[in-house]
């Protein structure tokens, strides 16, 4: 290989353990032919965003660093739009970008922009190479900053004049291997253990409250130990859901914006919450109101700034949690905790009557003349032992994270806010997993990468995209008609009847339209066989109403 920045730049990837490297292609020439001679597999998608959404799921399922391109100017702003969803979920994606030649600087040069301010908000690291030999040091050092815990997105720019440019000697001053999504394996004082005990031992109502730290520690084994030794039950925020079984006779549902009204009741009650892994966001306690301010709530995390929220939590604990839950269990073996059984059966009661309602309203809606995404969830849930489910956020988020059941953890991943994201993310999920990887979108979501069905088909990826088209932005037209009485601005939300197993199909992909759930089961069973995408077009009712808080004051709640 020819020694210069861009191999210094292959040679750090491929030392760090990177075998994909996400992109759209933009004039970089020397960086290409590096990349392609260190034998580092260059996945070219239709967008820059769309290649960092890919990186991101990439990330997230496999646990390890993943780099996204852009090149100088615009396309490095789409690079640092896209960081967002990164940055919520801690995902480890390194963000690299040409930027405007040194030599060039200053001069109006074509595409010129002041790239590096705009990754400031969306990066847990910035840099910029001043020097061409420090290129692949600076490489190293971005992986190994978004592989430690808390993970998180990095960026580096460097300038296109130097990617040609003599490097350094090969192999100098690089960084041991990232291991991405690795517990930061700090351990919690015996003090602070024997507090949390004793909080909990107080307690009539305690609740285990698991947030997405959970799965990203691994401690789902941890978890369900206490709940069954202490008698505790499990609520989950959406992020939470993977790392806890909806067979586990102590998991009572999903709590938050995006909730059941029988776990969100349940939480109002809770007098002790033991909060883990959760940053008890908005999203997660439903703007602030779950768990009750009277609660006592002992929250562990990783990442001490999580501790810092509005709860201003009476114990906070930095903490892995794998590490607390274990220790935590050896202490309650030694010195006991039960919490009270007339508590455990209530919460087990009113979530086993919720599950009856959910199917009660599944058969009323069989009879619909419109298919509802209840009918839709419950056919793919046939399919949750062999699956992974990449879900958008919005409604998606809220049909699938509240309905769909986890049967396998660590197999459910969304957008934490970014619309669009789980089209291209779902084709990185699926690079790292070996299983089918299913993706649920809306028309609204789908719409923002429908070419990289191309890319899926390209790269033959056989993920399976399910689009629920209901031809509208539909929380944007219930938002109007329950909350603005009735003032529907169609010309703000509605589409025009877009067909996108056709556009699948146009695009290289296999396909089918459905419009009733024998439709569906069809089309899935011939998805789960293809070894190409598949995508499957669902027309649903527009007036299909998730499990969402968003509507509580003007309605009740079915779900």
């Amino acid at each position: 290989m020819t020694n210069n920045v861009a191999t210094d730049i292959a040679v750090a990837l491929k030392h760090a353990g990177v075998e994909n490297f996400f992109l759209l292609t933009g004039g970089d020439q020397p960086l290409w032919i590096a990349l392609r001679d260190a034998g580092i597999r260059m996945v070219v998608a239709r967008s820059e965003a769309s290649a960092v959404y890919m990186a991101d799921g990439y990330a997230r399922a496999s646990g390890r660093v993943a780099p996204a391109y852009g090149q100088a100017g615009p396309g490095a702003a789409n690079v640092a739009a896209a960081l967002a969803d990164a940055v919520w979920a801690q995902s480890p994606v390194f963000a690299l970008t040409g930027a405007t030649a040194t030599n060039a600087l200053h001069m109006n040069e074509y595409q010129d922009l002041d790239q590096h301010v705009i990754f400031q908000p969306v990066t847990k690291w910035n840099g910029a190479v001043a020097a061409p030999e420090m290129t692949g040091s600076l490489v190293s050092q971005a992986l190994h900053i978004a592989a430690t815990p808390t993970c998180g997105p990095t960026h580096l720019d460097v300038p296109k004049n130097f990617f040609a440019l003599p490097g350094a000697s090969q192999g100098a001053n690089l960084r041991e291997r990232p291991v991405a999504n690795a517990a930061g394996k700090a351990r919690p004082l015996d003090t602070e253990l024997a507090s949390a005990l004793d909080l909990l031992k107080r307690a009539e109502h305690p609740v285990l409250f698991i947030g997405e730290g959970v799965r990203l520690a691994g401690a789902w084994a941890e978890l369900a130990l206490l709940s069954e030794f202490a008698g505790i039950p499990i609520v989950a925020t959406a992020g939470g859901k993977p790392a806890v079984l909806t067979s586990h006779p102590n998991f009572c549902g999903i709590v938050g914006r995006y909730s059941s009204v029988s776990a969100n009741k349940l939480m109002a009650e809770a007098d002790c919450v033991l909060a883990l892994g959760t940053r008890l966001g908005g999203l997660a306690t439903n703007g602030y109101t779950l768990p009750s301010r009277r609660a006592t709530v002992i929250q562990i995390d990783h990442d001490p700034a999580a501790l810092i929220n509005t709860y201003a939590p009476r114990l906070g604990v930095r903490a892995d949690i794998k590490v607390f839950l274990s220790d935590l269990l050896d202490l309650v073996k030694q010195r006991g905790l039960k919490a009270p059984s007339d508590w455990l059966e209530r919460c087990r009661g009113d979530a086993a009557r919720w599950t009856a309602h959910h199917r009660e309203q599944l058969a009323a809606a069989a009879g619909n003349a419109a298919l509802s995404p209840l009918t839709v969830l419950d056919e793919l849930s046939r399919y949750a032992g062999e699956i992974t489910l990449v879900a958008d956020t919005g409604y998606m988020a809220a049909w699938t994270g509240v309905l769909f059941p986890t049967v396998r953890y660590d197999a459910f991943f969304r957008a934490v806010g970014s619309l669009g994201w789980a089209l291209p993310a779902s084709l990185g999920v699926q690079i790292a997993r070996q299983e089918k990887v299913v993706c649920v979108t809306g028309d609204g979501g789908a719409g923002y990468h429908l070419a990289d069905i191309e890319t899926a088909v390209r790269y033959r990826l056989p993920v399976v995209i399910i689009v629920m088209n209901n031809s509208a932005l539909a929380f944007e037209y219930h938002e109007q008609k329950y909350r603005w009485n009735g003032n529907v601005v169609a010309e703000a939300n509605d589409f025009g009847r877009v067909d996108f197993a056709a556009a699948g199909i146009a695009l290289g992909a296999r396909g089918a339209r459905v419009a009733n759930r024998e439709e569906f089961a069809a089309a899935m069973a011939l998805a789960m066989k293809a070894s190409d995408p598949f995508v499957i077009d669902v027309v649903i009712d527009k007036e299909a109403f998730p499990p969402v808080t968003n509507f509580d004051a003007v309605m009740e709640r079915k779900l």
